[in-house]
């Protein structure tokens, strides 16, 4: 990814954020005047930015942030123009401080995942793909874009960190999750059909499954990759190791909830039985 062309799309992005958080009615003429001013001097930063004066730029942002610290968009605009100067430390602790005051903005969060692995700072680069994955499946619609590129970086950091276990169960998951998304389009059986996907998740899931038994997430995705195979008795075996392991293991509070209520309706059904 080409960091120092992503200004423009954080900048723009500033503009559907909320300014500032809850103030306190302000009677006082001189802290209106400063937010007013603060403001201002935002706008002129993006005219610089505009005009590919990152120098400027900050200079502005800066001025705008000691006037008014509430004005959080300028930590957004301050890591856009640091891109752009080539500065990606700078940058990082900006987009971290934004970041915190947007913990749900999970396009910016994952531009912070991504500069982290740029700058190579593989812990902090993990943690933060990892919350977004966990952002990323708490949404109504399924956001199989931003989960498919975190489990891809999650791979490439465990590949990096030699770490087979992570690097077989982010591959499997990733590829479970193309399987759905192939799933959805109108030729689902084209030239990387869904079940072709879906067997090589299982295998990489597999792989997983065997180095660290006592885990619960490979398991839990096997059972899922198997139920969509329609291997019934495989997707049960694996449906109930998970929630064996569940109590003991990291999951996300999305799949937690997804292995509770697969576990319900299999309990269900065989009570039918």
């Amino acid at each position: 990814m080409a960091f120092r062309s992503l200004w423009f799309w954080l900048a723009c992005a500033c503009l559907g954020c909320q300014a500032m958080g809850p103030q306190e009615p302000a009677e006082e003429n001189e802290v209106v005047e400063a937010a007013q001013t603060a403001a201002q001097l935002w706008e002129q930063g993006q005219e610089a930015m505009r005009k590919s004066q990152p120098g400027l730029a900050v200079r502005c942002y800066e001025k705008s942030l000691a006037l008014d610290p509430r004005l959080n968009r300028n930590h957004l605009s301050l890591a856009a123009a640091y891109l752009e100067n080539g500065d990606d430390a700078s940058a990082c602790l900006h987009l971290q401080e934004y970041v915190g005051a947007h913990p749900d903005e999970l396009g910016i969060r994952v531009h912070l995942a991504d500069l982290q692995l740029r700058m190579h700072k593989l812990t902090d680069a993990r943690r933060e793909f990892d919350r977004c994955v966990a952002g990323a499946q708490d949404r109504q619609e399924p956001a199989y874009g931003p989960l498919i590129h975190c489990h891809a970086r999650l791979m490439e950091i465990a590949e990096e960190s030699e770490d087979g276990y992570g690097e077989h169960l982010h591959r499997g998951i990733g590829l479970s999750l193309l399987a759905r998304q192939r799933g959805k389009l109108p030729d689902p059986e084209g030239e990387l059909s869904t079940e072709s996907l879906l067997c090589r998740a299982a295998a990489e899931l597999t792989a997983a499954h065997e180095e660290r038994p006592e885990e619960a997430r490979p398991s839990f995705y096997l059972s899922e990759v198997w139920a969509m195979l329609d291997q019934r008795q495989p997707a049960i075996r694996f449906l109930k190791h998970a929630a064996d392991k569940a109590p003991f293991s990291d999951m996300t509070a999305a799949e937690k909830r997804r292995l509770q209520v697969q576990c319900h309706c299999l309990a269900g059904e065989q009570q039918i039985k």
